[in-house]
């Protein structure tokens, strides 16, 4: 059965919600690289859709790819490309992945007939606990063997990075509202929990919409690793003037948490009853075949089959074992369904033999 619902990688899902509103990343753009936002045009800043690799092989779990103009120059155009470490050890190779990016990008343009090849400005995002500065192409190879020598003739860029986590809450006090101040508050006190709920209302003052609010606070619950109900009695010590809105919001994700529960609690209930069945008819019916079981059971044949395999086995069979691991995993039975499990269990087995 599914493991309870749980926020997975907030980070990268976050970093990509957030980035994906092109006034976030204008003013991240701004904030972050002003010499590079002095010559780019920030008001035409358009999404583009990538897909360089397959799922598989994607580069990073959080990209976000925007093109615009550059002031003053007709026809010329700059890629931003906003990539996301997400590593907790960060990779001290990121500098290939970023380089196989750019390139793959340009690759594309040049495959676009009557496109022009265009500058790439990779954007490296860090929120990790960790202290990192990451080595370009070169720094990688200090120490290889003739270095001077192969220097020139090695690829090298220099990054654009920014690590979050050193950004003292001070700097980030003085940004002016927006969403990007409450993103980046939100994953810069990513590790330092107690700062996040100190500055809860400077962080949500920025979230100026439903699905901002919802974004935030989803994303504070999956780093935090505290439940909804938790967040909620912190929060109502606090007065705020956007509480209301918080709490509306925590309110929702508590309801929907509820009914994820009880529908939950229905399927348990249900795979319960569906394996009682199975044991119960194999044994009334011992000449009925896995598929016509798995079939009236609703339960998977290759199960069943291997239930029957189990059955089959010389000596004591693990019946009970195999019965728990591919039917009932991760569920919990009282001692009542355990005792009926285990008759069950026995009762099948002394109709076989």
């Amino acid at each position: 059965m599914p493991k309870q619902s749980q926020v997975y990688q907030p980070d990268d899902r976050y970093f990509q919600q957030v980035m994906s509103n092109p006034e976030v990343a204008k003013d991240y753009i701004k904030y972050f690289y002003p010499d590079i936002a002095s010559i780019a045009d920030l008001d035409t800043l358009n999404p583009q859709k990538v897909k360089l690799l397959s799922p598989h092989l994607k580069l990073f779990s959080a990209d976000v790819v925007y093109r615009c103009r550059l002031k003053a120059e007709k026809g010329a155009y700059l890629n931003f490309c906003l990539l996301f470490e997400h590593k907790s050890q960060p990779d001290e190779h990121v500098s290939v992945q970023v380089g196989l990016y750019i390139f793959l990008l340009m690759q594309d343009m040049v495959k676009q007939k009557g496109r022009k090849l265009e500058p790439v400005m990779p954007l490296l995002f860090y929120n990790g606990e960790k202290e990192w500065q990451p080595k370009t192409v070169r720094q990688l190879f200090q120490g290889f063997p003739h270095f001077e020598k192969l220097k020139p003739h090695l690829p090298d860029f220099e990054f654009l990075f920014e690590d979050a986590h050193r950004l003292p809450p001070g700097e980030l006090l003085k940004l002016e509202l927006s969403y990007f101040r409450t993103a980046l508050m939100s994953m810069a006190l990513k590790h330092r929990v107690d700062l996040i709920f100190q500055y809860f209302e400077v962080i949500f003052e920025g979230a100026s919409d439903k699905d901002e609010r919802l974004a935030t606070i989803t994303y504070i619950l999956g780093v935090a690793e505290r439940s909804a109900d938790e967040v909620m009695e912190a929060l109502d010590q606090k007065e705020f003037g956007t509480k209301s809105k918080v709490m509306s919001t925590l309110e929702q994700l508590l309801e929907k948490g509820r009914k994820e529960g009880r529908q939950q609690g229905q399927e348990v209930g249900k795979q319960k009853a569906r394996v009682f069945n199975l044991l119960k008819t194999s044994t009334r019916f011992p000449q009925m075949s896995a598929v016509d079981l798995a079939d009236i059971t609703e339960l998977e044949a290759e199960k069943v089959i291997g239930l029957f395999d189990q059955l089959a086995a010389p000596g004591q069979p693990e019946l009970l074992g195999y019965i728990q691991a591919q039917f009932l995993p991760e569920i919990k039975l009282s001692t009542e369904e355990s005792t009926k499990l285990d008759q069950l269990a026995a009762d099948l087995l002394d109709s076989r033999r």
